[in-house]
């Protein structure tokens, strides 16, 4: 049950785009390397307005970017906040339930987390990679059949460049900065969804250690033992106050997390939008095209259901401790800390959740409603071409 098993890539990606431990310099620098790509692409946009081919291939790309800046900007602007809560994160709020002798459940959540960031991060740079590569393949095909030139060379994104950065070597230094700028808006993209993903799933698994213990007490009455492990002194976090960390940590969660996701889901929302509207145009019989839009369009999806899987989650499991607290004979239990559990009564009867600006819950209900957006976006841009 050591915490780094379970955190170790979330630690290492976090430190490396400056995020935990903040490095305001580190980030900094990863947001000025994803301009390097950024601003061509807004120029491209600008100069090719009137074509919409253009404009939905580079906006759908340009978007992500836009979207990892604005994280690393939320993350750097909040840099305390959200250091104070991953520190809770990794130390004092996973003590709490390893002391305790019903932590198992705790372990299978936090290894569901573990392989959920695995998986993100082997969808992210699958695309990536994809991207990297189809250029270099039709480059290696042009050059075998003898009528490669200048006007072939094309980068992993649509980008405005002069026509010598089309030419060796700023061809090449060139294409490379596009593989850094994406690789660090990548990293960021990873960093933060799935530490809000994994500060969701690992309060489940709280929640659920904690329906064990209020279980245990219904058989032994037995307060002190099983609701002492949560009585704790929060003194070295300022805004926690309360013993009920656990209910706090989610607000703590809803008022860090809140905008970066209002912005994951526009993003999403309009990603999914202009690849249905690019498919529709073009079509799929173009093969390298079509692997780009169906990487592209599994991601979209895929950072929507990082965050409304789990706080669907987080809203049952939540729930599931209000109706634990009310199967409770509570006239059996004599304790000192009566007015603790009147709170913990109070706030059970609320569950928790997190939401994209206060005004999604993110759930799967709403993750349906999301694409439902995307999909009359979609049909406005396809009415406005035709």
């Amino acid at each position: 049950m050591d915490i780094e098993h379970y955190v170790f890539i979330n630690k290492k990606v976090l430190q490396f785009v400056g995020l935990y431990p903040t490095n305001k310099v580190r980030s900094i620098f990863c947001v000025l390397c994803m301009l390097l790509i950024g601003i061509p692409q807004i120029i491209q946009i600008y100069q090719d307005f009137n074509d919409l081919n253009i404009v939905l291939e580079v906006s759908s790309v340009l978007l992500m970017i836009l979207l990892g800046i604005s994280k690393a900007l939320v993350c750097t602007i909040n840099s305390t906040d959200v250091e104070i809560l991953i520190n809770f994160l990794l130390t004092e709020f996973w003590e709490y339930a390893i002391n305790n002798t019903s932590y198992n459940n705790l372990g299978k959540y936090a290894m569901q987390a573990k392989n959920i960031t695995k998986g993100y991060l082997f969808l992210i740079f699958n695309a990536l990679l994809i991207f990297f590569t189809l250029p270099l393949i039709d480059i290696f095909i042009l050059k075998y059949k003898g009528i490669l030139n200048n006007d072939s060379n094309n980068f992993p994104f649509m980008a405005s460049y002069p026509d010598s950065f089309y030419e060796f070597p700023l061809y090449e230094i060139t294409y490379i900065s596009q593989v850094i700028a994406t690789v660090i808006c990548g990293l960021l993209i990873l960093a933060t969804d799935t530490l809000i993903a994994t500060a969701v799933i690992h309060t489940c698994g709280h929640f659920v250690t904690l329906q064990n213990n209020l279980n245990n007490l219904n058989k032994s009455c037995n307060m002190v033992y099983a609701i002492l492990p949560y009585a704790v002194n929060f003194s070295k976090i300022q805004y926690i106050q309360t013993s009920h960390h656990y209910f706090r940590f989610c607000e703590l969660m809803e008022n860090n997390f809140s905008l970066m996701l209002l912005l994951q889901t526009i993003s999403s929302s309009l990603i999914i939008c202009l690849v249905g509207v690019q498919v529709s145009i073009g079509g799929l019989t173009d093969s390298t095209k079509s692997m780009k839009y169906f990487s592209y369009l599994i991601m979209a999806l895929s950072q929507l259901l990082l965050f409304c899987f789990p706080g669907d989650q987080l809203i049952y499991e939540s729930s599931m401790v209000s109706k634990t607290v009310y199967s409770i004979k509570w006239y059996q239990v004599s304790i000192p800390i009566k007015s603790e559990i009147c709170m913990m009564i109070l706030r059970s009867q609320k569950p928790c959740y997190i939401t994209a600006g206060k005004i999604y819950v993110m759930h799967l209900e709403n993750f349906n409603a999301i694409l439902n957006t995307s999909l009359s976006y979609f049909m406005v841009l396809k009415n406005f071409n035709t």
